[in-house]
């Protein structure tokens, strides 16, 4: 992540020359030669794919740049302010591999969701960190799974065809033994939160002042856990 020290000393004067704001990829409003807005917004002086075009030129992983900009518009004021420089100084320490972050960070976030009173929800929850505790196994292991349904619907299908004449029934049958392996991916995906649902669910809380207070409380968790993985 060489590339991150030029951006770094843009977004610290950026930061110095207060023309970081939240709401808009880029105002209409100039400080100094340049206009004013979010991280990568200010950063790239472009409304038009300002992530895409950053992560590109600084060779930073797109999901950090969705993620990291849904966390610059989810703090407060102040602290969406430092938040910029905070992240791109981390990361330019960062040695570690940048796929397995974004499993430790899912994993610190589904973590803060136990316990729940419901047992089938953590052991949902519980199901999709240990997927991303260990993603390559995990993989490994519904793909045997799905082998082995797929073995078992094949042996019940011939089983079945001296009994039943109904095409219709020995697929359905056929369908339901290899279901589980689909579910399980189904289910990680499902709960595996990527940057757009956080943005999307950041999007639809409600703008209260209690709410807008629990948002701001949610953003600083994202953000000091991503802080924590990258300085360990």
């Amino acid at each position: 992540m060489d590339k991150l020290h030029e951006l770094l000393e843009i977004m610290k004067e950026h930061q110095k020359l207060d023309r970081l704001v939240q709401g808009a990829w880029l105002s209409d409003e100039t400080v100094d030669g340049g206009y004013r807005g979010c991280f990568f917004g200010c950063a790239m002086q472009t409304r038009h794919n300002a992530i895409g075009k950053a992560c590109a030129k600084y060779d930073l992983p797109l999901w950090i740049g969705y993620w990291s900009e849904a966390v610059f518009e989810g703090l407060s004021q102040e602290a969406a302010i430092k938040w910029p420089v905070q992240l791109l100084e981390a990361l330019i320490g960062f040695k570690g591999d940048t796929e397995k972050l974004r499993h430790n960070l899912s994993i610190k976030r589904l973590s803060n969701l136990l316990p729940t009173a419901n047992e089938e929800v953590n052991s949902a929850i519980e199901l999709v960190i240990n997927y991303h505790k260990n993603p390559d196994e995990q993989k490994r292991i519904a793909a045997e799974y799905a082998a082995m349904s797929a073995a078992l619907a094949a042996r019940s299908a011939a089983r079945s065809a001296a009994r039943y004449a109904d095409a219709a029934a020995l697929a359905a049958r056929s369908a339901a033994w290899a279901a589980d392996a689909a579910a399980l991916a189904a289910r990680s995906a499902a709960w595996s939160a990527d940057a757009a649902a956080l943005a999307a669910r950041s999007a639809a809380w409600a703008a209260d002042a209690a709410a807008l207070a629990a948002e701001s409380a949610a953003w600083s968790r994202e953000r000091d856990w991503m802080l924590e993985l990258l300085r360990e």
